[in-house]
């Protein structure tokens, strides 16, 4: 149950009383606690307080990050949302979404799911001039922190070599959650010296050749994609390379069983649109070869370890400046139900390098069973 405290700040905020009967039912918003800091996050969204919403206090309510519509078709995709105007084209970092804002005197770092992350909010003094939030306490810092040695990813972007880095791409409005025009954000970023995803220019519909060039030269050098946004950042939509679908179903089917079956055909679907907008002949047979490979060697390998005893898993790096820090990401880990093991811990300078291992037990349970011979329907 949401405590009369919260309650309160909720039905100040215009959530009725039977709202927030259902959403403490359904498990809709939950108090959590950080290091001593109570909070309020939403698993579900109530009007205008999306998603991943964390409110402290009726001043201090860190709203929801919203989903960025998605095209698949570029040319059609910029005709219907921009129509001739001119908007901004910044690269899409392929890590994990972050809002950093300042609470009192501590400056935090938020998930996309509403949680206070303790890894982001002890490396987010490594990347953000401080000043900022001094100058700007109501601001919300809005970015992806991206590297080979992230807690949540894999992968991360070819030329992020080691370790983890930040990029800025939005900065909001506390409580209304409204986005500064871009020229405002590169105008801070630069004052403030702020890390920030690259901003390829200005286009319009009249430059779709340069932006496809753009995007080939992005899938070639093994990058995410783009951001397209107008310059009061009223509308936003985003594109991905040719690339980065291939990679999320290499990726992916490692953990085949753990993951919806549409996560695959989401990104099958991308690529089959920019093939057909490009006309794609000459290079067919190679898109489908590198789409059967995407899709089955990682699964097939995955079949072969369980087979051999193993489980799934995945091995993941990260540097932290104090070993409590790695056990209150275990613990974080394990109230979102997930399996994990520190593997090995060692000194790495100012920092402790932590390697720790994700287990998948009901992938790796489906997947061995299906091995010794259950019979199932499909």
């Amino acid at each position: 149950m949401v405590s009369s405290h919260f309650k309160h700040i909720l039905l100040n905020l215009g959530v009725s009383e039977e709202r927030i009967t259902i959403l403490e039912n359904k498990g809709g918003i939950m108090e959590d606690e950080f290091e001593g800091l109570r909070y309020l996050r939403f698993k579900d969204s109530a009007g205008q307080l999306r998603r991943g919403t964390i409110i402290f206090n009726e001043h201090e309510i860190i709203l929801g990050f919203p989903h960025i519509r998605r095209i698949v078709h570029l040319e059609n995709g910029i005709r219907r949302v921009f129509k001739r105007k001119p908007f901004y084209v910044e690269e899409k970092v392929d890590g994990y979404n972050v809002r950093v804002a300042r609470i009192g005197d501590r400056i935090l770092a938020f998930t996309r799911g509403g949680f206070i992350c303790p890894f982001s909010t002890e490396r987010i003094e490594d990347f953000v001039n401080f000043d900022f939030f001094r100058d700007y306490p109501n601001m919300v810092i809005c970015a992806e922190m991206a590297g080979p040695e992230s807690p949540y990813l894999v992968e991360g972007p070819p030329y992020v070599d080691e370790d983890i880095k930040l990029f800025v791409f939005d900065i909001q409005e506390k409580r209304s959650g409204k986005s500064v025009p871009v020229e405002k954000r590169l105008r801070l970023v630069e004052e403030y010296s702020l890390p920030s995803v690259e901003t390829f220019g200005m286009y319009d519909l009249s430059k779709i050749k340069e932006l496809r060039d753009l995007i080939d030269w992005l899938s070639e050098v093994r990058r995410e994609g783009i951001v397209m946004k107008s310059p009061d950042m009223k509308r936003i939509v985003k594109y991905v390379t040719p690339y980065a679908n291939l990679n999320d179903i290499k990726i992916g089917s490692r953990i085949f069983f753990d993951l919806p079956h549409g996560y695959f055909m989401q990104r099958i679907k991308r690529l089959a649109f920019h093939m057909a907008e490009r006309r794609v002949k000459e290079d067919f047979d190679e898109y489908a070869k590198a789409l059967g490979r995407a899709l089955l060697e990682p699964f097939v390998e995955s079949i072969w370890d369980v087979s051999a005893g193993e489980e799934i898993e995945e091995i993941f790096t990260v540097r932290v400046k104090r070993i409590e820090t790695a056990h209150r990401m275990v613990s974080h880990f394990e109230r979102l139900g997930l399996k994990i093991h520190i593997e090995e811990i060692e000194k790495l300078g100012d920092y402790w390098r932590i390697t720790f291992k994700r287990v998948y037990p009901d992938a790796t349970r489906e997947m061995r069973e299906l091995w010794n011979g259950r019979a199932f329907v499909d």
